[in-house]
């Protein structure tokens, strides 16, 4: 498929959904909300402060924002495309473009019904919750920005509809568990995801192109990869695919091509965004470890650069802050950037997952390491916003750098183009490369790890997995040694599973902890599906290792727990499938099976 800014993917299986008339607004909020007392505002656009550093109540008339100064945010909608991005793109004049942006909100407004003030408050609580309990796959969003932006409805005119739509669709699924909003709450969902598709549609139809497009087909990704009453993978990999089109054709993978210091790649090299050996700091971190060096990614996270963020997006904390020193133009910038790393991640997690659920191959133009030259800030730019980072201190640098290693031994697996002498080199420069990220990893003492489900480590294991079982293929005597490094690779792993498993077990006890945890976590769903594949695919390599199959009995209970609260048919096969595996497992390993699935809340 050729790949451009007009043109969109299609999945002939995927069908068009159509769904009963619902209720547009409740007039009662979320059992999960707040009182949201507290909305993020930029400071003065002419000050050029975009962080978490004012907060309004929204019970006050929103005309006063709307009422604010704006000439900053009006300057920056009238730079060129070169100013704002490498490629280039341009929101097209045409009457049914201009008759959008003019109506989209009055439209929007009406949908959740009731007097026009009411209405507007209601979307606001909804994307405050939404802000408030998504997890940081959409931290690309520079909240303060955004919501700058969006309160005034000169600049509204040019946010893309279906990024709004899609953030609200994304805050109703959230809340809609059984607990929540329920079935009602759920398809709702749903009626405003088609509404966000629909608009998105006619953007790219019309020729009406931004980054914010691309933000929104993000929204959209997550939205179905969450638990949802019409859940189908091909619907997930469709989203994925649109995203992926999206982002190249708007060259935003060439971001920052013409930098000097930005990191780029060759096609079928092993990717390092981690400093050479000879580097005396990064020497030093991987050989001092933990116990002496430790790291101090803390103080640069988002909730220690903007400690008021914490009221808003608590669970963007350990997200990179947001430099008060950058201005509009490159919040902007910074904002495409993170867009890029975020849908990496996310790329990479479904790509691992098909590896290890039905072994199928994916083409994603992102996920080839040597097609992205989007920077990594890394000292020299940080340095140049008052702030300090060292060299390989950098936590998300060295996740980055697993999922790049991955992504390209998938690359280079399915590259039928490489002699066999040129994968075995590749495969042993990706092996070594794991260790030096392992290592760097080890070098830390922050929370982050924890807080994202180890999913560097995650990450890394999948690429030994998929390096040790091609290895043999390619070099017929290993120099690697010790034959059972990859089992002790395996056993490191599952111990730091194991921690996970525990995490999620003591607060399930907890009626104020995990279950209402997951009760706005309708994307863990196909996490927990994950992780039991991966045990069971760990055991079945080395049936000694009966940590696994005791890691997917621990697991069993919130994943059924989670399927309890969003009812999903696909979701539930898939799980009862690894179920079965589970007490096939069990049974051969002469231990007791698990019972059967119960989603009874």
């Amino acid at each position: 498929m050729s790949r451009g800014t007009n043109m969109i993917y299609s999945d002939p299986s995927v069908e068009t959904y159509r769904y009963r008339s619902l209720p547009k607004a409740t007039g009662h909020m979320s059992p999960f909300a707040h009182n949201m007392n507290f909305l993020p505002m930029a400071s003065s656009p002419m000050g050029g402060s975009l962080v978490y550093n004012r907060f309004e109540d929204p019970g006050n008339d929103l005309q006063s924002h709307e009422d604010a100064d704006k000439s900053e945010l009006e300057r920056f909608w009238t730079l060129t495309p070169d100013a704002l991005v490498t490629h280039s793109y341009e929101m097209l004049n045409q009457p049914s473009v201009e008759f959008t942006r003019q109506m989209w909100w009055e439209s929007l407004t009406r949908y959740y019904g009731g007097p026009r003030a009411l209405a507007t408050r209601r979307i606001m609580e909804d994307l405050s919750n939404l802000f408030r309990i998504s997890n940081s796959f959409v931290a690309c969003i520079n909240v303060p920005l955004f919501l700058s932006t969006f309160h005034h409805p000169s600049q509204r005119e040019h946010v893309q509809p279906s990024l709004v739509l899609a953030m609200l669709a994304l805050s109703t699924l959230l809340q809609s568990s059984e607990i929540g909003f329920g079935q009602e709450g759920r398809l709702k969902a749903l009626e405003l995801r088609d509404l966000a598709q629909s608009h998105f549609d006619m953007s790219l139809n019309c020729g009406w192109v931004s980054p914010d497009l691309a933000q929104a087909a993000l929204v959209l990704v997550v939205f179905e990869a969450s638990c949802h009453p019409v859940h189908f993978e091909s619907r997930v990999q469709s989203a994925l695919f649109l995203l992926d089109s999206l982002i190249s054709g708007l060259g935003l993978l060439h971001l920052d091509k013409e930098e000097y210091n930005v990191t780029t790649f060759s096609p079928n090299t092993v990717p390092s965004l981690l400093a050479p050996f000879s580097d005396p700091i990064g020497q030093a971190a991987i050989g001092q470890g933990a116990t002496k060096r430790g790291c101090s990614c803390s103080r640069f996270q988002l909730s220690s650069t903007s400690p008021s963020s914490r009221k808003i997006t608590p669970l963007w904390f350990t997200s990179p802050g947001w430099s008060e020193e950058w201005g509009v133009a490159e919040t902007r910038r910074e904002e495409q950037r993170r867009l890029i790393w975020n849908t990496l991640t996310v790329t990479s997690g479904h790509l691992s997952y098909y590896d290890f659920v039905d072994r199928t191959s994916q083409n994603f133009s992102i996920a080839k390491p040597w097609n992205c030259s989007s920077r990594v800030r890394d000292s020299l730019d940080l340095r140049r916003c008052k702030m300090t980072w060292p060299r390989n201190t950098p936590y998300g640098r060295f996740t980055r750098g697993a999922i790049m290693l991955y992504t390209s031994c998938l690359s280079v697996h399915d590259d039928a183009s490489m002699s066999e002498y040129d994968k075995g080199q590749f495969a042993l420069q990706a092996w070594l490369e794991s260790e030096r990220i392992e290592k760097m990893l080890n070098s830390h003492t922050c929370h982050i790890e924890r807080v994202n489900l180890y999913f560097g480590r995650q990450i890394l294991f999948d690429t030994r997995n998929l390096v040790s079982s091609q290895y043999s293929r390619y070099v017929p005597h290993p120099n690697i040694g010790d034959p059972h490094f990859h089992r002790d690779k395996a056993m490191s792993w599952l111990n730091h599973q194991k921690n996970v498993a525990h995490q999620f077990l003591g607060a399930l006890s907890h009626v104020t902890g995990l279950r209402n945890t997951l009760a706005t976590r309708p994307y863990l769903t196909f996490w927990f599906h994950d992780q039991l594949a991966r045990y069971l695919d760990t055991w079945r390599q080395d049936p000694t290792l009966r940590i696994a199959l005791d890691l997917c009995v621990q697991l069993l209970p919130p994943a059924e727990y989670i399927m309890a609260l969003f009812p999903s048919n696909d979701p539930r096969e898939k799980y009862e499938i690894l179920h079965q595996r589970l007490v096939d497992a069990c049974i051969l390993s002469g231990i007791p099976a698990p019972p059967p699935p119960n989603y009874i809340l």
